[in-house]
């Protein structure tokens, strides 16, 4: 039983790390990316934030809502990847949740195995940086858990690049929190610094 099960989980982990691509040769990028763009532009829960060509690919940046009556609540930024080997298949996204009009949580980055190494998860996260600033949202906030132990000074590096601070040792009522991380909108530096603050205080409580 525990072997099948181990087999199991194995075949799922080999599935997520492999990439995947749709089943047909891509001659043409550009037609290819302006029928992409065209099917999500068509679909009333995605958005489009940005089109990038990099690295002999084409990438629609994308966000998608679970309620369109909501302004606030859970969403994705995702990932559309076109090469010439087909559509990547895998699952590349970001998710979020906006709680308010001036506060976005961000929650897991899923981007796994041979997608790993190739910008993705800067391509999302600056996405949701410049979501937050176009939006005038004050703070990115989240934390980093302990199941990423072996990957802390890399994900300490990476936020720290794109202007997070991360606060390691905090409190929290949260078992798993390793580290806080938050970022801030520098337009509204004043009320970010106090939220910062805040932070700080409480992981020398």
């Amino acid at each position: 039983m525990f072997g099948s099960i181990f087999n199991s989980l194995f075949d799922i982990d080999k599935h997520r790390n492999k990439r995947h691509y749709s089943g047909t040769i891509i001659k043409d990028l550009d037609l290819e990316l302006k029928k992409e763009i065209k099917k999500i532009n068509e679909d009333p829960d995605k958005s489009i934030l940005d089109v990038l060509h990099k690295d002999g690919e084409r990438i629609i940046v994308y966000r998608t809502i679970f309620d369109q009556d909501e302004k606030y609540g859970p969403f994705f930024i995702e990932l559309k990847v076109i090469h010439k080997k087909g559509i990547v298949l895998n699952r590349i996204r970001l998710s979020a949740n906006y709680t308010s009009e001036k506060m976005v949580e961000i929650g897991d980055i899923e981007v796994f195995g041979e997608n790993e190494g190739r910008g993705y998860g800067s391509t999302l996260l600056n996405s949701l940086i410049n979501f937050a600033k176009d939006n005038s949202i004050n703070t990115i906030s989240g934390w980093i858990s302990y199941a990423d132990k072996n990957h802390f000074d890399k994900l300490d590096y990476f936020y720290k690049k794109y202007g997070f601070k991360v606060i390691w040792g905090s409190e929290s009522n949260i078992t798993n929190k390793a580290a806080d991380i938050i970022w801030t909108n520098s337009c509204n530096l004043n009320n970010a610094e106090s939220r910062i603050n805040e932070f700080e205080k409480r992981s020398f409580q």
